[in-house]
């Protein structure tokens, strides 16, 4: 028989592209930082972090965590030096974990598979952890994450492998480099979750 943790993990692993995955995380959300520490050893918000630290020369800069859940990746940015850091996320429950955190200058409910409320070219770096894939961020909403980038800003993705290539990221990435929208700094797999094999893939790169 299945726990919640195995549960929710599969309904969020079946999402097909187009599904919505707010009611899912807000049924996870009191639960989440448990299942996805102690049980999965989720290791993500760490190495999209410390990666970050290692792009910037300076951590007084303005960043913007799509799809910051709970706020484990805000909260390892504050571990790591940073301090004024806004999050975006589709569900309310996630966010009111987040809250409690006591990381983020700002949060806002915001769907990232639409037009973003946010100016342009405001943000010295941007992460997107966890949120690519079906039911989640399409390949063609990556411009739009774009956009509130300052040129020379630092964009931080990971993501499952399984979408990587079935949901075109990898020609996505591509072509926004051909494009000299970005510039790739660095694209690798590895897994993420230190309790469970998650193949998935970092991306850092550079706007122009």
């Amino acid at each position: 028989m299945r726990d919640k943790s195995d549960d929710i993990l599969f309904r969020v692993s079946n999402l097909g592209q187009g599904d919505s995955s707010r009611d899912i995380y807000d049924d996870w959300s009191d639960d989440y930082d448990r299942h996805l520490l102690a049980e999965f050893g989720y290791v993500s918000p760490r190495i999209a972090a410390v990666e970050l630290g290692a792009a910037v020369s300076t951590r007084e800069l303005d960043v913007v965590d799509y799809g910051c859940g709970t706020g484990l990746v805000g909260a390892a940015l504050a571990a790591e030096g940073f301090t004024r850091i806004d999050g975006l996320d589709i569900s309310e429950g996630m966010l009111t974990q987040a809250r409690a955190k006591g990381v983020y200058r700002s949060l806002l409910c915001a769907d990232l598979t639409g037009p973003i409320a946010l100016a342009d070219a405001t943000y010295g770096a941007a992460c997107c952890i966890g949120s690519m894939g079906a039911g989640h961020v399409a390949a063609e909403h990556v411009p739009e994450m774009l956009r509130p980038l300052a040129p020379g800003g630092i964009f931080v993705a990971i993501m499952n492998g399984a979408y990587y290539e079935s949901g075109g990221f990898e020609q996505a990435f591509r072509a926004l480099q051909d494009a000299g929208s970005w510039q790739i700094r660095k694209l690798e797999q590895f897994n993420y979750m230190t309790e469970l094999d998650r193949p998935g893939w970092l991306l850092v790169a550079q706007k122009t």
